[in-house]
């Protein structure tokens, strides 16, 4: 049993105090888990590993559980959660072996579906010490390199009142909010509504999430963890340094992924610890 001062919940609530935020990064390979962990056991900060729903039918829940437990004994402050998870089912099992946070994202429901929904995960979860992000609004794009400029509409942003509503009668603890993030990389970089984050901060009192920190305005995400938010997601720009150093390390004359791979993998580590450093993540 891990203590208080080893628990998610008590860096997302030092974070909040210290106006600081936590990196979830996702992954998909153990090069990248590796890098992942690399960064955070340099930089001395924690980290919450990500798995997407097709990540993780790809990478395998028990192995993901079996690799952080593993990766603990060298730095103990890696949390994993459950990302964008729709499918009941799954989202049960992450809790029931061992996961730290599940995110359910319920932004295609009605808010009337999407809180029952929410409220019976969230007891399920509280049960077992598990953390729970809801969504109410689908934040838009993908985790991808998007070859055309993104902007958002007033229809994207956050609607407080029913925010409040959820937050309220759900009980989760974090909430994915939409401040004009998205998803992916962009040609342009992406802006956030800052005054619409100063009042949601106001008046939700929950941890609050920026998903799509890939493609965002660095001096943005700066405004946004002064302003409330205490977990930002990168996934894209990994994966992008991924592929880009694959294709460069393989023109090299050897078939030795051993000789490789671990290019790949300081190139993912730098990217990290450039995440980190920019959100202010300490112990």
């Amino acid at each position: 049993m891990r203590s208080k001062k080893e628990s998610l919940k008590y860096f997302l609530q030092k974070a909040k105090r210290g106006k600081w935020a936590i990196g979830q990064f996702n992954f998909s390979t153990s090069e990248q888990l590796k890098a992942i962990i690399s960064a955070a056991e340099k930089a001395k900060a924690p980290v919450i590993l990500g798995t997407s729903g097709g990540e993780v039918k790809f990478f395998g829940l028990k192995k993901a559980i079996i690799l952080r437990n593993y990766y603990r004994k060298i730095f103990p402050y890696i949390y994993l959660n459950l990302d964008h998870g729709r499918d009941i089912a799954l989202i049960k099992k992450a809790i029931d072996m061992g996961y730290d946070c599940v995110h359910f994202d319920g932004g295609d429901l009605s808010l009337k579906q999407n809180i029952e929904t929410a409220k019976k995960i969230v007891q399920y979860a509280h049960q077992r010490g598990v953390l729970v992000e809801g969504e109410i609004k689908s934040i838009k794009g993908s985790s991808e390199t998007h070859k055309k400029k993104f902007k958002a509409k007033e229809s994207f942003y956050e609607d407080i009142e029913k925010a409040k509503k959820f937050v309220q009668a759900t009980g989760v603890d974090s909430l994915a909010i939409n401040i004009g993030n998205v998803h992916g990389t962009y040609k342009n970089k992406i802006r956030l509504n800052i005054d619409l984050l100063k009042k949601i901060n106001k008046e939700l009192n929950v941890f609050l999430v920026l998903h799509g920190g890939s493609g965002t305005n660095d001096n943005d995400i700066k405004k946004a963890i002064k302003n409330g938010v205490v977990k930002i997601n990168i996934n894209t720009e990994l994966r992008e340094v991924w592929k880009k150093s694959m294709l460069k390390h393989l023109k090299k004359q050897t078939i030795k992924p051993y000789k490789i791979l671990p290019f790949v993998i300081k190139d993912i580590q730098d990217k990290v610890e450039e995440k980190i450093k920019l959100s202010g993540t300490n112990c």
